[in-house]
């Protein structure tokens, strides 16, 4: 990746904990995609003091963006709540340029990878850091450069909005010397599952063949499938992917 070590990278996504919720814990800290130290409390086993709330209050907030195609949208309520995810952000400015296309470029292949579960089962969403610069108009002819435009949606917002998802979702960095890289957060993706609460990352930039992997050991098979490969079969589950 241009302008990150893959000491810096690694560091950074090591501190980030794999989310999984029972519903009757929750980490009360600065951050639970990282950082901070953790202690754990009991909570309750629904309702606002429940653990998916608290992880909902404190890191899917449910702000105001806006789509490729000018819409609209509220982060928690519209795009995120009882769904698959996947996560990703990107910025058309000249230093993250390469970064950015590299990452969409994988996120195009796996899109063809997962077919029709891409809009049901799964769905994409690539957010601009660079909302100044990336205006629904420019992500809308990003899109068409790299979706066929089934289940992955482009979204900007305003400059505050946009800082503050891109913080609690754990795409900046707490190292100082990153803080000014905006490479950092275009070459992490991170995928979930909302209800279950369970949170986990990749480098966007991997090989389309291992990102579809973990996704697949956390979202599983397609549900559509009659006679799905075991997720430990690397080479049947992800097949010709390079």
């Amino acid at each position: 990746m241009e302008g990150m070590s893959r000491r810096k990278m690694l560091a950074a996504l090591g501190s980030v904990p794999l989310v999984a919720g029972a519903g009757v814990l929750a980490v009360r800290d600065r951050s639970l995609f990282g950082g901070g130290a953790h202690r754990f409390q009991p909570v309750a086993a629904s309702g606002p003091e429940s653990a998916r709330s608290m992880l909902q209050q404190k890191h899917l907030p449910n702000l105001r963006l806006v789509t490729q195609d000018g819409k609209s949208v509220r982060f928690y309520d519209d795009l995120v709540k009882d769904k698959k995810v996947v996560l990703t952000f990107m910025n058309t400015d000249s230093q993250t340029l390469a970064s950015s296309k590299k990452m969409s470029e994988n996120l195009a292949t796996l899109q063809k990878f997962f077919g029709s579960r891409l809009g049901n089962d799964m769905h994409f969403y690539t957010i601009t850091s660079n909302p100044t610069r990336d205006t629904p108009a420019v992500l809308k002819d990003w899109s068409t450069q790299y979706s066929n435009g089934k289940g992955w949606t482009f979204l900007t917002g305003s400059t505050k909005n946009v800082e503050q998802l891109r913080d609690s979702l754990g795409f900046a960095s707490e190292f100082g010397q990153d803080q000014t890289d905006p490479n950092f957060s275009v070459g992490i993706l991170r995928y979930g599952t909302e209800p279950e609460m369970r949170w986990a990352h990749c480098q966007s930039l991997s090989a389309p063949r291992v990102l579809a992997h973990s996704m697949l050991l956390d979202f599983g098979v397609d549900p559509a499938d009659p006679t799905p490969p075991p997720v430990w079969n690397c080479s049947r589950l992800v097949g010709n992917l390079a």
